[in-house]
């Protein structure tokens, strides 16, 4: 059989139905069908096959005559009439579409791969700004065939609030809260989503009897996954991001002023907000302070004895642990006034009660610089008072500060010490099991799991979330769980994303690193590596930012006559884009911006090859060192997996000749990665 079709005028159904299956049989095993979530994949087929038959049944085109104009219009008219495609269908359509058309075109079956491209990156523009595909009649129990998990199929409150008590459920038996790796693929795909989780928000503070507190919490957990997806792409340059997180803030800001709204309600979205590192617009903060005051003047002030009294039942609730009392205070802080958030650390800092003081050390860690200096401002002014413990503590984070704060926190150190107080003593350090690490994804983060056992039957999950050019974006420790809860917690967390098990010399290693990077941009690392290095008694966490050269010569070490053999590096370099391992790896590499959406819309361009040469160029060689870094960084990954699969042999050294080829400038076409990267760019930039 041939791919072609053109001399069948009038294919009958069967032929048809042949073709389309023989395609979808080798886009199954293409590069193109890699890319693609898992939640696409799963739905690929069925879209593959509604809209060739919609095409040819609809608007008599066969693959070798599809245009621009008949794609738009199947995507958005015909397809929508279709018995059985689903607005989750159409949702999960042109990603699926991009990969497709773009395997047909390497198969030269077709010829305008590049315009109908810009076609369907067309389609995707238009359903995002759309709520049409949202709120259109669903089909139920279409979770393999359309692309998308039932939780969110049909009315997407109720999928919401199923995802929401599901973590709610979590929560309440003190084990991580995950999203799944299917939920967060759908709210990576339907931004407009994040409309729905605030309904969702507004009716669970708005029932009669008293809110689950673990319920709202899961839910401010799914806002602030949608908000940081919106985030990701304002970072890119994307107009719809933008234009979205202006409408999400205007619609609340609107809701507050025509509903009665709870401060709490406003503080969670606040909350989010800075979750999300996105900034809460004037009009919001405003709208905050306002239902502040309302609720205020309903009551009398709170007295000495009642904040004082407020103060020992927060400290109750949470047993005295200064990490969760500072992530309380860092909750209460968010949305204050300069002088009401000022205030407040004050307040924490003179309290007597035992871990208050060592919660405003916590804050020193804020991702805001003026609520760090505050802390350190009234950590000072009662720095008779610091405790060992946090004296200990401050004495850790010194060198994860920037230079400003670090200055300053040199003097409350000696301040401290020249006023009587001891250090504390380090406890007995927790012992490290286990450590994996995801691979790093299209941009440079990746997870770290570390898993600890405290006694027999018991232990504690530490996790990490490093990102190249950031820095330690987040970190985290479990509650006391049992081993059965751990591992179940390592098999959920390894089925959305690729791990290995690595060395601690790894683990420290990139912490030290990022460290750095961190304050490269001014910004300290997430609180939770502070608990972390207290449970393992990690006093050798210091910033020592490495050069992705020096991670280079570290994997090739002995192999170095391998190294200068100019025709085995020849041989890695043309073999860079082979080989299903490589495929796990890299599959999410490509450049993603809106001004690659842009450029792929505007340009003339038809012939592939000249396309490719010109996003190499105008894409990928600005970003020639970040590309090195991230092939430095998947071979120092690979080198320290504990246990090599023998599948992965060789793979560490391979990416470093990768690597040191694009340090030492090397043509990029040259290098079949980069041209899969620049390939992917252009059919990956749909959102």
């Amino acid at each position: 059989m041939t791919d072609s079709m053109e001399d069948q005028a009038k294919p009958d159904a069967g032929l048809l139905q042949q073709r389309i299956a023989h395609w979808v049989q080798e886009f199954g095993v293409s590069p193109q069908h890699a890319v693609l979530t898992s939640a696409q994949k799963r739905g690929c087929a069925r879209i593959i096959d509604q809209f060739v038959h919609a095409m040819w049944q609809q608007h008599g085109r066969l693959p070798e005559k599809w245009s621009a104009k008949s794609v738009e219009q199947c995507c958005l008219t015909s397809m929508p009439q279709q018995g059985g495609v689903t607005p989750a269908m159409l949702l999960a359509m042109p990603p699926v579409l991009v990969a497709f058309v773009d395997f047909l075109q390497e198969r030269e079956v077709i010829r305008n791969g590049t315009v109908l491209i810009r076609a369907v990156h067309r389609v995707q523009e238009r359903l995002l700004r759309s709520g049409d595909a949202r709120h259109g009649k669903s089909g139920r129990g279409q979770e393999s065939e359309a692309g998308l998990p039932e939780a969110l199929e049909g009315d997407p409150l109720e999928g919401l609030r199923r995802m929401a008590a599901q973590i709610a459920r979590e929560m309440a038996r003190q084990r991580p809260a995950l999203i799944s790796r299917a939920a967060m693929e759908n709210l990576e795909q339907q931004p407009l989503l994040v409309f729905d989780i605030f309904q969702l928000i507004v009716e669970e503070f708005l029932i009669e009897q008293r809110p689950d507190d673990f319920r709202i919490s899961a839910c401010f957990m799914l806002l602030a996954h949608a908000l940081r997806n919106i985030r990701f792409g304002m970072e890119r340059h994307f107009e719809w991001a933008v234009e979205l997180d202006r409408e999400f803030q205007s619609m609340v800001v609107k809701r507050a002023e025509e509903e009665s709204l709870p401060p709490q309600l406003l503080a969670g979205v606040v909350e989010s907000l800075a979750d999300a590192r996105l900034a809460p617009s004037p009009g919001l903060l405003e709208a905050y302070e306002e239902r502040i005051v309302q609720y205020t003047q309903r009551d009398e002030l709170p007295t000495r004895g009642q904040i004082d009294a407020m103060f020992e039942t927060l400290v109750d609730e949470h047993g005295g642990d200064p990490f969760a009392i500072g992530e309380t205070l860092s909750q209460m802080t968010r949305a204050l006034p300069f002088d009401a958030q000022s205030a407040l650390i004050g307040e924490f800092a003179a309290s007597s009660l035992p871990g208050m003081k060592d919660a405003v050390v916590i804050l020193c860690l804020h991702s805001e610089e003026n609520v760090r200096l505050e802390a350190l401002h009234w950590l000072q002014h009662h720095a008779k008072q610091v405790t060992p413990s946090a004296l200990r503590r401050l004495i850790v984070i010194r060198n994860w500060l920037p230079e400003l704060e670090r200055k300053r926190l040199d003097v409350l150190i000696k301040s401290a010490r020249t006023k009587g107080v001891e250090c504390a003593q380090w406890p007995e350090g927790m012992v490290i099991q286990g450590v994996r690490s995801s691979r790093l994804d299209g941009v440079g983060a990746a997870s770290l799991l570390i898993s600890m056992p405290v006694k027999p039957g018991k232990a504690r999950i530490g996790g990490l979330l490093l990102k190249q050019g950031v820095g330690i974006a987040d970190a985290w420790i479990t509650p006391l769980i049992t081993r059965h809860e751990a591992a179940s917690t390592f098999r959920q967390v390894m089925q959305q994303e690729f791990f290995l098990e690595v060395s601690q010399e790894y683990l420290y290693t990139a912490i030290r690193h990022h460290l750095a990077v961190g304050l490269a941009s001014g910004q300290p690392p997430a609180v939770g590596l502070l608990q972390l290095a207290e449970l393992v008694v990690a006093t050798t966490w210091i910033p020592e930012r490495l050069d992705g050269r020096q991670l280079v010569e570290r994997v090739i070490g002995s192999e170095r006559p391998k190294a200068d053999d100019a025709g085995v590096v020849e041989q890695i370099v043309q073999a860079s884009d082979a080989g299903i391992d490589l495929s796990r790896i890299t599959s999410s590499w490509f450049e993603e911006s809106q001004e690659v959406v842009d450029f792929m819309e505007n340009t003339r361009i038809r012939s592939r090859e000249r396309l490719t040469r010109q996003v190499l160029e105008r894409f990928c060689e600005p970003k020639r060192e970040v590309w090195a870094e991230r092939c430095a960084w998947t071979a120092f990954w690979l080198r320290e997996q504990s246990v090599k699969a023998r599948s992965m042999e060789e793979l560490d050294f391979h990416f470093a000749i990768l690597a040191r080829e694009l340090y030492r400038g090397r043509p990029l076409h040259e290098l079949p990665l980069m041209r899969r990267i620049a390939e992917r760019t252009m059919v990956g930039g749909v959102v």
